[in-house]
């Protein structure tokens, strides 16, 4: 195969993880986020979390259940290096998260930064081998009104019901 044909499949690759990996966190489905990771022995650096893959997925899908109404990626754009079964990737992304009110106060964290990626090609599909987290900035607003509540648009879920999840025909979990 090309070479060029072959770094274009395993940057499509790559990126399909990046955004698996944050439509798992966004739904809150734990088992969906670790399937992104090298297994036991991969690590992801998220500041106050820190853990192996599969344990990052599960503690980190648990806060998020627990303190969040609404969590959504947006992702930019990444730089990726392949090396043979290896692959470094910086991603640009924004991330928004319609917390819990705490005390009557809804709240809207804004993140805008980097996820650093070591990825492994493990039994030909690509995984995080290590990931941080890097914060650029970030902003957390109180939310006064939501005009568009009252709209009529269709309500988004974490669970097998949203309309997005059932287009593409992933069945969450928790």
């Amino acid at each position: 195969m090309d070479l060029r044909v072959r770094e274009m499949i395993d940057h499509h690759e790559i990126r399909k993880v990046l955004a698996l990996y944050c439509h798992a966190c966004d739904r809150g489905d734990a088992k969906l986020m670790a399937s992104v990771y090298a297994g036991a022995d991969s690590f992801d650096d998220h500041g106050l979390v820190q853990a192996s893959g599969p344990d990052y997925a599960v503690r980190m899908t648990a806060n998020i259940r627990e303190r969040t109404e609404a969590v959504w990626h947006v992702l930019g754009q990444s730089l990726i290096t392949v090396d043979g079964d290896s692959a470094g990737a910086e991603t640009f992304f924004l991330g928004f998260m319609r917390l819990k009110p705490i005390d009557g106060v809804a709240k809207l964290n804004q993140l805008a930064g980097r996820f650093v990626d070591r990825f492994a090609r493990i039994g030909g599909a690509w995984k995080i081998r290590h990931r941080t987290c890097i914060r650029d900035t970030s902003i957390t607003l109180r939310v006064e009104e939501d005009m568009q509540a009252g709209y009529g648009l269709k309500p988004g879920t974490r669970g097998a019901d949203d309309l997005g999840a059932a287009l593409i025909g992933i069945a969450h979990r928790q």
